[in-house]
């Protein structure tokens, strides 16, 4: 995205991502990083990041290196096992109950359905942006059992921003319906149905120019975080679904412009703001890679992009992990 106003005061190191064995995160480390500086990122420490990466020297690690960061885990249960992904802050993650015919499970005050799948109960769960990383009950229900094993969730390490907006920009923030925006957002979303998509694709050809979760100033007004993934791209570029699904909200609005909602099941559903243009309609079930609009800088916008939300049962997740497929074990 083009900001023509925008200050960063906070540069963003590393990179994460899921590692292709089971259960697993990892870091890349970033110019300037220290393994002292990654560890208290991701809320462990020094000793263990040595541990966990066989380093006989903590103070030699060099740029580009892939370090493992946090590993999942198994849990025992009366009649079987828990084993999850580990949970992050701002993102979804997985888990699977093995040993039971039913139930469900609440995590951070929010109740979720365990779904059979072939080597058990398993579930997607969301982390807000906000959650605060530390350890948090897992609380399950399986057969009319009650167990409740801890999960800790790890920081998501983000960074922060000023976005300095024009007096017209500022005085749609104060707009007293954006409250009732982002109900019809939220409500569009359906919770039933099964997942239609096992990884997304890109949804253009352009660059990431705001990750998702920067701490964020509004001008003068408020404090909040970038609920979603912006990228970079001329004015009418095409805009195609990340993955298989239905159109449930298809509508021009007032911050989030000209505005697409595809629901993929599970309460999962991806957002295109900022469209020039709108080629589908509500209750059409359209394909992945299927053009949804063109790309814009309609409603709250300092320039041309998309911004590109995930939204699972209505809390906003990061949709980068997505690309690379589902955090399930």
């Amino acid at each position: 995205m083009r900001r023509l106003w925008l200050v960063w005061l906070l540069a963003f190191g590393g990179l994460w991502a899921w590692a292709e064995g089971p259960r697993a995160l990892t870091h890349t480390v970033a110019p300037g990083e220290t393994l002292f500086a990654i560890a208290r990122r991701y809320g462990t420490t020094v000793e263990e990041l040595a541990r966990l990466n066989g380093l006989r020297d903590p103070n030699r690690i060099q740029v580009g290196q892939v370090l493992l960061v946090r590993t999942g885990g198994e849990v025992a249960l009366p009649k079987g096992r828990l084993v999850y992904f580990p949970p992050v802050q701002g993102r979804a993650f997985g888990l699977r109950v093995e040993g039971y015919a039913q139930g469900w499970v609440g995590f951070l005050g929010e109740r979720y359905p365990l779904v059979p799948g072939e080597k058990g109960l398993w579930a997607l769960l969301p982390v807000g942006a906000l959650a605060e990383p530390k350890e948090y009950p897992l609380r399950l229900y399986l057969d009319g059992e009650e167990v409740s094993p801890v999960l800790e969730v790890s920081p998501g390490g983000y960074g922060q921003e000023i976005l300095v907006l024009s007096p017209s920009l500022e005085g749609l923030l104060q707009d007293p319906s954006l409250k009732a925006e982002r109900e019809k957002v939220v409500g569009a979303c359906p919770k039933e149905g099964p997942l239609t998509f096992s990884r997304f694709l890109r949804p253009l050809e352009g660059r990431i120019t705001s990750p998702f979760g920067t701490r964020r100033r509004y001008g003068t007004l408020f404090t909040s975080y970038h609920e979603g993934l912006d990228f970079a791209a001329p004015l009418g570029t095409p805009v195609r679904a990340v993955a298989e699904g239905v159109v449930v909200l298809s509508e021009r609005l007032k911050v989030r412009g000209e505005a697409v909602v595809l629901s993929h099941g599970m309460g999962l559903c991806t957002g295109y703001w900022h469209l020039s243009e709108r080629r589908v309609r509500v209750g059409e079930r359209v394909q992945e890679g299927q053009v949804l609009g063109l790309l814009g800088s309609t409603g709250l916008s300092t320039g041309p992009h998309l911004h590109l939300e995930v939204r699972l049962r209505g809390i906003p997740v990061d949709p980068l992990p997505f690309f690379r497929g589902l955090p399930l074990p």
